[in-house]
């Protein structure tokens, strides 16, 4: 089973541009061998390519690129902000939570997947992860539960 590490999230963080806040969720992964340089490259090219579909509830980013891309490994990073980030500067995309998923496999990750769909859903957990200081708590929010 695939955990979230405390260590691969950042919270409460300022705003600042949604680019620069993207890598940062990043390289949260990449400094845990789970992602390249190059991964956050395809991210970026998915995004001028295709729009804003990796916007996937409100307030809500999921950046991913296919495993191919530079995925060495699979885990989830995110980083929340103290405020609205307007993601590719329209502000009627405002941001706060900005997460990147890598895996290197198209099975493992779908736990980690499932476990974010049922956060997403629920908006007292939502709520806890826009407002959390505490990054075990939000490790454990994000964890998928063993079945």
């Amino acid at each position: 089973m695939v955990t979230v590490d405390p260590s691969m999230l950042a919270l409460q963080t300022p705003p600042d541009d949604w680019r620069d806040l993207m890598r940062r969720s990043a390289a949260l992964l990449e400094q845990h061998q789970l992602i390249t340089p190059t991964y956050v490259d395809a991210v970026f090219a998915g995004l001028e390519r295709n729009g804003a579909y990796m916007l996937i509830a409100p307030g809500v980013l999921l950046a991913h690129a296919r495993p191919e891309e530079g995925a060495l490994g699979t885990g989830l990073s995110l980083l929340t902000t103290t405020e609205d980030v307007a993601l590719m500067d329209d502000p009627s995309m405002p941001i706060r939570l900005f997460f990147t998923l890598a895996a290197n496999d198209s099975q493992e990750h779908l736990a980690l997947l499932t476990a974010l769909a049922e956060t997403l859903m629920d908006s007292g957990l939502m709520n806890e992860l826009r407002e959390s200081e505490d990054p075990v708590r939000v490790a454990q929010i994000l964890t998928p539960s063993e079945s």
